[in-house]
């Protein structure tokens, strides 16, 4: 009976080895190292022509020919008999392709570097395409391969003239083609239209070259040469991309042979001479450059160097790959699936830069990484939220890249930008970054942006151990209550619609902000500055209380202020992991993984919605983020193979998309196709990796860098109060309608503590402002302030100005509806602007907020009493007197304090830039 079930073991095993092999995406990546070189596979296995990254099915003309015995077989395009595909396997920064050919087996692989150690090879913009066979019998047969693209690489329309040259090196022959008359630093249908394309082999006595028709040069080798030899000749009839449509093909004659162990290798680029007009504050766009221009003085030198190097980059592609694959297959196999097949697309969304100096060199030195919003139809730079999504690979691969990466975004908003908050993107439209320098678009986004940097720089800092960018951009001495006291008070009012990308403003991303300001505190630790770090640090802990108390219903974290039935995915949560702050409550992370195991089993076909208010959409990369987040392996594999199963859904050719239908998989809109974001995948390599002891400076005196850091920890202070700010108000009003109302009340309790929120011996590190919403049918939910009333009010920011924030919010409460669009995104919220004290009103007891992503805050009975209810009254006025006493008092408390907020508004004075060291 043993023998019996471990026979039938051994044959689900070896099944399952087969149907993974066989399984694929409906996508794969060829050939992706820009955001303009970014080469897919629809259907692979069939006739097929491989295409751009977007969604207008812009074919890359792209083939491949066997000819064994006089017959030839197509393993690459759509023209011709084609090969019979036996196998797909995707790595990291491989795709391997098999086949059989009459009595061969082919293997064809295409690789695209991913360079850790080395910023020239992982700049330079080519990929390998190489081959391998053997004889199915054994016997030896005659062998000729061949290759060719087309010019519609060059250009995103097919009516635009070309020309083309052929050049023959000494250890290499390399094609080129371009458009007759490039329009630099523009695109059409996503492609770049100031390319040149490079097709390129190694020389040797059985290689021979040819240009010409597409039908004329497949045929000559398909049908006319028994040696598949071509004419080594170039056709002069320069013309229209769809005119004939010239193709720059290569041909190898292989001989008599029963198998090819030595790869038959061809080299394919695409170079923009300058890559970014990156702006420096002055009116003008500085020329970048890609980074490898620091070491090779022409192309050709880089051509023949990446042939050359060809046998150790394939022995480094490999090494890499295994270590990537083993590290993710420690959490699951459908895991490192999803890591395999994101690497290549992360790397291939940023162009690594550089520029010249006053004398003319290349300035190696100054490197500058930037990113395109590749899966929108945008042309953002920079946008903060893909690159807080992609940024777990690019720490896990090279955390200095993300320092890079960084830079472009810290140096520009020190001399660009027009708002006091971290600018969501450097503008647009991508190659060129001309700085985001529109208040309104970038204030809405304040939570999210400057969050997401002051995360991003500290995660940096901490994985790389160099402390350079936190010393140079985020000074301390300057409070950040500053920025609030630069808000007058007509902006309380109407500056308040705070959103994420996603147009969401929920306690997901009021948590996003509340970890920013302990970063914050981690930053000043770092960088010698004792005062801030203590005063961020109790800063934050009194925000998580605070947000603890709105964000938490029914035992799970809200995704709409009030409704206790509606949730969403809690990715941010994932900082507090990835900066090893503990932070956040295990209890938190806890409640969360056993609300979310209970909603995976009723899950639709591809995976849970990430808001319950839009329940037909997933986004897989905020998915991978809150499966990281799980304490509980079933229920993270659980999420990660819900990704994985979309992913891997071979009748929906987008090229790995982060937002798709729940039901049916089809990607929604752009879908973040082929996104940088999917570096989220690498959420739990990133966080397994090491912290580094920082070595960071005392950051200097340069003044502006005070009002820079000012912006960034002010945008989020002043976001996440407005967040807290409707949340009392809301209350307030609340509280005033039942003062007025005929019938008897329960208690005299405005603020009593849910029942569904447990008192422990927990507790936790808090926030003191909250931020109200009104639902789709105008409902409110009720609030309460989670401190403990015997605890004092912690002294983090001017007392004068913060008392002010909540008198402020006391005496308003008027409902503001600004919808804001963002990118794509149809949501609009409506909002309540009042703000949250940081103790109980009348000496109520602490009480907690049901609204957003994350475990009840629990407080201490020892310390914190229990609310106690009242006997219900019978009559109500001496209440609504109370309650009108109280509101006129604390009215009269606002005016006095709006005068010292003005009065503090004149601190800072117009200082200078920061200097990157």
């Amino acid at each position: 009976m043993i023998f019996r079930l471990l026979q039938y073991t051994t044959f689900l095993v070896s099944i399952l080895s087969f149907v993974r092999a066989q399984a694929r995406p409906g996508s794969i990546p060829l050939a992706i190292r820009s955001p303009y070189f970014n080469c897919w596979l629809p259907n692979p296995g069939t006739d097929s022509w491989p295409t751009f990254w977007n969604d207008r099915n812009q074919v890359l003309g792209w083939t491949g020919y066997i000819k064994i015995d006089g017959v030839s077989f197509e393993w690459l395009g759509s023209t011709g008999n084609g090969s019979n595909p036996t196998r797909t396997e995707i790595t990291p920064t491989r795709t391997i392709l098999s086949f059989t050919a009459g009595s061969m087996e082919l293997e064809v692989t295409f690789l695209s570097p991913i360079e850790p150690t080395d910023l020239v090879r992982q700049s330079f913009p080519f990929t390998y395409m190489y081959l391998t066979a053997n004889a199915t019998d054994g016997a030896n047969r005659s062998v000729q391969v061949y290759s060719d693209i087309s010019a519609e690489w060059a250009s995103g329309d097919n009516g635009t003239r070309v020309t083309w040259s052929t050049t023959p090196e000494d250890n290499f022959v390399f094609h080129q083609v371009q458009r007759a008359s490039p329009e630099p630093m523009q695109e059409i249908n996503d492609q770049a239209e100031d390319a040149t394309v490079y097709y390129a082999m190694a020389n040797g006595p059985n290689m021979t070259w040819q240009t010409g028709g597409a039908d004329t040069l497949r045929g000559q080798f398909r049908n006319n040469l028994p040696s598949g030899r071509l004419n080594n000749t170039e056709d002069k009839a320069f013309r229209t991309i769809s005119n004939d449509w010239p193709v720059f093909a290569f041909s190898m004659d292989l001989g008599n042979v029963s198998e090819i162990s030595t790869p038959v290798v061809w080299a394919l680029g695409l170079v923009r001479n300058t890559t970014i007009g990156y702006s420096l504050g002055d009116g003008s766009l500085q020329p970048r450059s890609s980074f490898f221009w620091t070491q090779y003085n022409a192309i050709e030198d880089g051509i023949g160097a990446f042939i050359e190097d060809f046998p150790n980059a394939r022995q480094r592609a490999i090494e890499l790959d295994q270590k990537i694959e083993s590290d993710a297959s420690s959490i699951s196999n459908d895991y490192a699936d999803l890591v395999s097949l994101s690497a290549r697309q992360t790397m291939g969304g940023i162009d690594i830069t550089t520029s010249k100096g006053t004398d003319g060199q290349w300035n190696a030195s100054d490197i500058m990484i930037f990113m395109k919003s590749v899966g929108d139809t945008s042309r953002r730079v920079n946008p903060t939220e893909l690159m807080f999504a992609a940024f777990p690979a690019y720490l896990y691969l090279n955390a200095s890249w993300a320092g890079f990466l960084l830079r472009s975004s810290l140096q520009q908003a020190s001399t660009v930008s027009a708002s006091t908050y971290a600018m969501p993107n450097l503008g647009l439209p991508y190659p060129n970054a001309p700085g985001n320098t529109s208040v309104a678009a970038t204030e809405p986004l304040a939570i999210e942006s400057s969050g997401d940097m002051i995360i991003m720089a500290l995660a940096h800092a901490k994985v790389s151990g160099d402390g350079s960018l936190i010393s140079s951009y985020f000074y301390f001495t300057v409070h950040p209550s500053e920025e609030l006291g630069r808000l007058p008070h007509n902006q309380l009012l109407n500056q308040t619609m705070f959103v994420s990308s996603d147009g969401q403003n929920n306690p997901n991303l009021a948590i996003k902000g509340v970890i920013a300001v302990r970063a914050m505190g981690e930053i000043s630790q770092i960088v010698g500055q004792a005062d801030d770090a203590s005063r961020f640090k109790d800063q934050a802990s009194t925000m998580l209380l605070d947000w603890g108390g709105q964000a938490i219903l029914s035992n799970h974290i809200i995704s709409t202020y009030g409704q206790s039935t509606s949730w969403g995915l809690a990715y941010n949560l994932f900082s507090d992991r990835l900066l090893k702050l503990d932070f956040l409550n295990q209890t938190i992370y806890t409640d969360q993984t056993n609300f979310y195991m209970i909603q995976i089993p009723t899950a639709r076909s591809y995976g849970i919605a990430y808001d319950s208010n839009i329940p037909d959409q997933v986004k897989s990369h905020w998915t991978m983020l809150t499966a990281a987040t799980m304490t509980d392996n079933s229920t993270r594999d659980d999420l990660v193979s819900l990704v994985h199963l979309r992913a891997w859904l071979n009748n929906d050719t987008s090229q790995f998309p982060t937002d798709y239908n729940v039901v049916s998989g089809a990607t929604i809109g752009m879908g973040g196709r082929s996104s940088p974001a999917q570096g989220a995948m690498f959420a739990f390599l990133a966080l397994n990796l090491p912290e580094q002891n920082v070595q960071a400076s005392v950051p200097g005196g340069g003044g502006k860098s005070k009002r820079n850091t000012g912006a960034i920890i002010g945008g989020v202070l002043t976001g996440v109060a407005m967040i807290g700010l409707a949340g009392l108000g809301l209350l307030l009003w609340k509280r005033h309608k039942k003062t007025k109302s005929p019938t008897p009340t329960p208690s005299l309790d405005p603020f009593p503590a849910h029942p569904s929120i447990p008192d422990t011996g927990n507790t936790y590190d808090s926030y003191p402002r909250r931020k109200g919403h009104l639902n789709s049918h105008n409902q409110h939910a009720e609030y309460s302030a989670p401190t403990p009333s015997n605890s004092p009010t912690p002294n983090i920011l001017s007392q004068p100005l913060e008392s002010g924030l909540r008198q402020h919010s006391r005496a308003h409460s008027t409902p503001i509806a600004e919808p804001f669009d963002t990118y794509e995104s149809s949501t609009s919220s409506t909002i309540f602007v009042s703000s949250t004290p940081e103790f109980p009103l009348h000496g109520s007891p602490a009480p907690r907020n049901p609204k957003m992503q994350s475990p009840p805050p629990q407080l201490n009975p020892a310390t914190s009493p229990a609310p106690t209810a009242s006997a219900p009254m019978s009559n109500p006025i001496p209440s609504q007197v109370d309650a009108t006493r109280r509101l006129r008092d604390e009215v009269e408390m606002l005016r006095s304090e709006m005068a010292e907020i003005r009065a503090q508004r004149m601190y800072d004075a117009d200082e200078a830039p920061p200097q990157y060291n």
